[in-house]
């Protein structure tokens, strides 16, 4: 069994370096073009796919900078074009810095995701749940349906930071307001957050829940619950 973790996680690190030389080679073709937003592109790919940050800086923004003080020695750039990739680079490594500095402090933070009791349309709740796990955040996704009287238990035992319900008709909304009370019975501070289409704006009033109109939007409103979390 050590033998077998061992492997997987060989065969793990070979495959993050052969994605990294990958990028790599990307990264470099953009810093010697003086592309930066195409070099913070590539690196934030680079964090999507799962490199880690020490990774991404000893396997793709130094192999470029060596690459270019190189080609700069040997007379094939000018001292103008090193200049710039290496502005470029000392840039995009204080974004790269920041994103895992965004990582680690949502990681601290568990989002509870649920369908309200009776929905069962709840591909629009995994995306979400999705959006936000990679965002870095740490996501308990119940699926669908989850029954009121159960919220509570859940509650209490993963301790999140902010709850989110999904409707998808008026049928399965008129549960929400039960849900909200039994998340707040808990602890008042917890954010709210609902979506999808059955959720008439009356249903929200009162109870200072955020409304997520599209998925793309999940990630910004979680953040604005954590955030007023961490100032109660």
């Amino acid at each position: 069994m050590v033998s077998d973790h061992h492997d997987e996680q060989r065969r793990r690190e070979q495959r993050d370096l052969r994605r990294a030389a990958d990028f790599q080679r990307a990264y470099a073709d953009a810093v010697l073009a003086g592309e930066q937003r195409t070099a913070e592109g590539v690196v934030r790919e680079a964090v999507d796919a799962g490199l880690g940050e020490a990774l991404i800086d000893d396997h793709v923004i130094r192999p470029a900078l060596v690459l270019v003080g190189d080609l700069w020695a040997e007379g094939s750039i000018s001292v103008a074009d090193e200049h710039l990739a290496t502005s470029i680079s000392v840039r995009v490594t204080t974004l790269l810095r920041e994103a895992f500095r965004v990582a680690r402090r949502r990681g601290s933070r568990r989002i509870l995701l649920a369908g309200a009791q009776g929905e069962h349309h709840v591909v629009g709740l995994e995306m979400a749940s999705s959006i936000i796990g990679h965002a870095g955040y740490d996501v308990r996704l119940f699926g669908a349906d989850l029954p009121v009287a159960s919220i509570t238990g859940a509650v209490a035992r993963h301790r999140p930071t902010v709850v989110g319900f999904t409707s998808a008709t008026v049928l399965t909304a008129v549960n929400l307001p039960a849900a909200f009370e039994a998340v707040r019975r808990v602890n008042p501070g917890i954010g709210l957050v609902v979506g999808g289409q059955g959720i008439p704006p009356e249903m929200v009033v009162g109870w200072d829940v955020a409304v997520c109109r599209h998925v793309a939007d999940a990630v910004e409103q979680v953040d604005a619950l954590v955030q007023r979390a961490r100032r109660n």
